[in-house]
């Protein structure tokens, strides 16, 4: 017997044990507690050996909410919060996103960012690539209102991706995709 034959003997052994104590499992119940070939004198099974009845199936239907009391969101409304949590923030002065932790990084480095960005960056708080690269949909929102004549370069300029490669000091990537540093 070769190996192959081997490995289709024991994989037809598994699923035949799989299917054994598949069938042992369901006709017991799966409780594992059971009192079989005693009826207690009264002419019939007292343990549910018998005919079953499955409790009812839960069926969510399409489109149906899982919370009655919660709207479901659509794209527009998610992006009226995102365009109200930047208003909010423009307003407060500054931008809600994470602090940079840790010496600040050449962010010039990123394809886009030039030394008036770089400043105004630096200003807002933003001074780490690690900082740029974690930024969601969101996070955009809040800083591209400060950026005032560079308003869109953080998408055009995929500042995130490029920052993602560089905070993972992955120059080889980065130049692979963006061209030399």
């Amino acid at each position: 017997m070769d190996g192959q034959q081997l490995f289709f003997l024991i994989a037809a052994l598994v699923v035949v044990a799989m299917i054994v104590i598949w069938a042992l499992v369901g006709r017991s119940g799966g409780t594992g507690h059971h009192d079989a070939g005693h009826d207690h004198g009264h002419g019939h099974d007292d343990h549910g050996h018998g005919a079953v009845e499955a409790p009812p199936a839960i069926v969510p239907t399409m489109g149906a909410a899982l919370d009655p009391t919660v709207a479901p969101l659509s794209t527009a409304d998610v992006d009226a919060q995102i365009a109200a949590q930047a208003q909010e923030a423009q307003a407060s002065g500054t931008p809600r996103i994470a602090a940079a932790i840790g010496e600040p990084d050449d962010l010039r480095k990123i394809k886009g960012i030039g030394p008036k960005l770089n400043t105004l960056l630096g200003e807002l708080g933003v001074s780490r690539y690690d900082q740029i690269a974690t930024w969601t949909a969101a996070d955009v929102a809040e800083v591209d209102p400060y950026l005032g004549t560079f308003k869109g370069r953080i998408t055009r300029d995929a500042w995130i991706e490029q920052a993602g490669f560089l905070a993972k000091g992955d120059i080889a990537g980065f130049e692979a995709k963006f061209g030399k540093l």
